[in-house]
């Protein structure tokens, strides 16, 4: 009887040790960060743009997105997530166009959406794009390739930026 005892506990011990190990976790990216790409309007081929800083507005804290002195081409911006739109300016620091006058501004209104993912992983935001809209000093125009901004890491914003004149 007790060989008995012993093999049962062993056997409950063995399978609570095998239930309570979860080795999948949170493995996937919890973050709906829209990803832009910059483009040259002429060629439609994807280009580096240097002598630029990217910041949102109105945002708390370091809103800074790209800081001048790095070849980008392209950028995480990140949306407001206690507003309904978010504002980006891309200043353009080069001799000729650093004039204030000459920054552009990008503008996405959105719905934010709660998102339950998993128990391990929680909730997150996912943000169904309802409008943009844009400035046009150097920007040719702005392309939003989806109505929903997920955690899935691929390009959603297309900048169009005028690189022949």
């Amino acid at each position: 009887m007790k060989h008995c005892r012993y093999i049962l506990f062993v056997f409950i011990v063995s399978l609570l040790a095998v239930c309570s190990c979860n080795t999948n976790g949170c493995l996937e990216n919890q973050s709906s960060i829209p990803l832009a790409g910059f483009y040259s309007s002429s060629t439609k081929k994807k280009v580096s743009v240097d002598s630029i800083s990217i910041y949102a507005v109105d945002v708390p804290g370091d809103s800074m997105l790209v800081r001048v002195g790095h070849g980008v081409s392209q950028v995480y911006m990140p949306l407001d997530i206690t507003a309904d739109e978010t504002r980006y300016v891309l200043h353009y620091d080069a001799k000729d166009i650093s004039d204030e006058r000459l920054n552009d501004t990008i503008k996405i209104l959105y719905d934010r959406v709660p998102y339950f993912v998993s128990n391990e992983c929680g909730a997150m935001y996912f943000f169904d794009v309802k409008d943009h809209s844009y400035t046009s000093h150097l920007v040719d125009s702005v392309a939003i390739t989806t109505t929903r901004f997920t955690n899935v890491d691929v390009e959603t914003i297309q900048i169009f930026m005028r690189t022949e004149q």
